[in-house]
């Protein structure tokens, strides 16, 4: 199995992926290889055996897609053509973190947040607004409208994602906000089509996450305890979670060049 980040530079100068990176080789010690699809880490290390990056226009023009790229169905598909990319993989973003040992049983999960169509109200914003079209789309095709955007490593195939987009291209546009969000779109199709098993995700119990205001270190350390994934946004980002993240994975990964 591989590891697939699809990257565009942060304003912490590549702290996120370097640390997410680091918890990778310290819990998912079965990954074959790293792609970075995007950017490339100033800090990567130059052996491609271990880790290689591959930027957007190196499969692009496959799809006739509009550089920069931004719409992460499309981002996902893009990545998805990478010659040599394994068979099967999971997706990363740079702020998608480990925190303890990740058997191949539980990588191999799909995982949900809910069924939309069990939600009594629509909640707003930029991000919800595109989940909601992306169920009224889905819906509308006959799909379940689980919601898939767990913000944690995502188990795809090759298979699941080309096949999705043979059939739901008509809906993926090159807007980042507009049209079908990724994971959501994917495996709802892979759900019909593959009768995959889910994953409820809250039920579970295995995400610390922080979304919209940087927490201080002690809460950070108090809801991580016994949590499996570590996720943020941009705007949570701060001095609690910078040390936390210091703390727990000091040292250089194989991913690294040797500064």
């Amino acid at each position: 199995m591989d590891a697939l980040y699809i990257y565009k530079h942060s304003e912490q100068d590549d702290f996120e992926i370097r640390h997410s990176l680091r918890s990778l080789e310290q819990f998912v010690p079965y990954i074959r290889k790293v792609w970075i699809f995007g950017d490339k880490p100033r800090f990567m290390t130059d052996d491609r055996s271990l880790i290689e990056h591959v930027p957007h226009e190196a499969t692009a023009a496959i799809l006739g897609a509009q550089l920069p790229v931004t719409n992460f169905f499309l981002l996902i598909v893009l990545s998805s053509l990478i010659p040599d990319l394994f068979f099967e993989y999971l997706l990363f973003s740079d702020d998608f973190f480990l925190l303890k040992d990740y058997p191949i049983e539980e990588a191999c999960k799909n995982r949900y947040i809910e069924d939309m169509s069990l939600s009594p109200i629509r909640r707003r914003g930029l991000f919800l607004d595109a989940l909601w079209r992306t169920y009224d789309v889905l819906n509308r095709l006959g799909y379940r409208g689980y919601n898939f955007e767990t913000h944690t490593p995502t188990y795809l195939t090759r298979k699941w994602v080309i096949n999705a987009y043979r059939d739901l291209k008509d809906h993926v546009t090159q807007d980042r906000w507009n049209g079908l969000l990724g994971p959501t779109g994917i495996l709802n199709h892979a759900y019909r089509q593959e009768k995959i098993t889910l994953t409820n995700l809250l039920e579970e119990n295995s995400r610390c996450g922080f979304w919209g205001t940087p927490p201080p270190y002690e809460q950070v350390l108090r809801e991580s305890a016994g949590k499996t994934f570590f996720n943020f946004d941009d705007d949570a980002f701060g001095d609690g979670i910078r040390r936390f993240l210091t703390e727990r994975f000091p040292g250089r990964s194989r991913y690294e060049k040797d500064e």
